[in-house]
């Protein structure tokens, strides 16, 4: 298979036009098209349905779709390893939410680059990338990444998990957005909720703290779901309603009071950071000093 072919494959489907992708690449529309031409028959099935308005995939282009960042970055981990043979480095690729990625890993990073004393055996490469935390499960048992920092405990068991950090899950609004002063899981179900898409993990916490209260989702109104939370905390300032946030994420905004927290009655929840891997990938012992060397880094600097 051509992962060339594989990677304008993607951009074409993630553009849903070859013309966009031809307009900021060096290649050409009927190179392109020749590309994805090539891995067609070596699939053997057509992956795109062409039209005056674009592309759109088929159901084998989907399926291919699913796959191709997979398969792209592990042939790119591949090029990188074999490089590590002659640089003498090693290299520690974490995949980690949109949350940590954004909020708390910067300040670990820095602290492990930056701390002689927690220096590895060799000379360290690290390289971040962000997913969900199902995605980032499925990505650590398939050796796409080395060591994952998810929100709440993984889902798949055969994976090792090690507490790292908690966080306060807040419940907040503009000063402006009028509420009641006495709240309630049943007032806040009636308030305008601007929430993080389900693929946030966090929302799993809000939604048993509703169905606690003897709420289901389809009881909350909720105006809108976005899957960027400075999109969504944007719309909170904006005074358009109400949203639960990771404390991390906030803290900035409740500091200027561009947020205030929300006094909830029976209102108290956190959430838990974990670092998972890979049972095996503790025989290495480079990898084995790292993870001890990570944790206790994060543990001092995450929130």
């Amino acid at each position: 298979m051509n992962i060339e072919g594989l990677k304008l494959f993607q951009e074409v489907a993630a553009r849903g036009s070859i013309s966009k992708v031809a307009e900021n690449s060096h290649y050409s529309q009927p190179a392109i098209s020749q590309q994805i031409k090539r891995l067609e028959e070596a699939i053997g099935y057509d992956l795109l349905t062409r039209s005056n308005k674009g592309v759109e995939l088929t159901e084998a282009g989907a399926v291919v779709n699913k796959y191709a960042a997979s398969i792209v970055r592990s042939y790119e981990n591949m090029l990188e390893d074999i490089a590590v043979l002659e640089n003498n480095y090693n290299i520690i690729r974490i995949n980690c939410t949109p949350i940590i990625s954004t909020y708390a890993l910067p300040c670990t990073v820095y602290s492990i680059n930056n701390n002689p004393g927690a220096s590895a055996p060799a000379p360290l490469k690290l390289e971040t990338y962000a997913n969900h935390s199902a995605e980032i499960e499925s990505n650590i048992v398939n050796d796409t990444y080395d060591l994952g920092i998810i929100i709440c405990e993984p889902k798949i068991k055969t994976l090792n998990a090690e507490l790292i950090s908690t966080d306060a899950l807040v419940p907040v609004a503009s000063p402006k957005y009028k509420l009641e002063e006495e709240l309630t899981a049943e007032k806040l179900a009636s308030a305008a909720l601007i929430l993080p898409s389900e693929r946030f993990r966090v929302m799993e916490k809000v939604v048993e703290w509703f169905a606690a209260a003897g709420l289901k989702m389809d009881q909350l109104n909720v105006s809108t779901r976005m899957d960027e939370i400075e999109s969504i905390k944007s719309t909170v300032i904006k005074g358009y309603g109400v949203s639960f946030l990771p404390y991390l994420t906030i803290k900035k905004e409740l500091y200027t009071k561009q947020l205030k927290k929300l006094e909830v009655k029976d209102y108290n929840l956190r959430y838990e950071i974990f670092m998972i891997y890979k049972p095996e990938r503790l025989n290495d012992l480079n990898f084995r000093d790292f993870v001890k060397m990570f944790k206790r880094s994060a543990q001092k600097t995450f929130c």
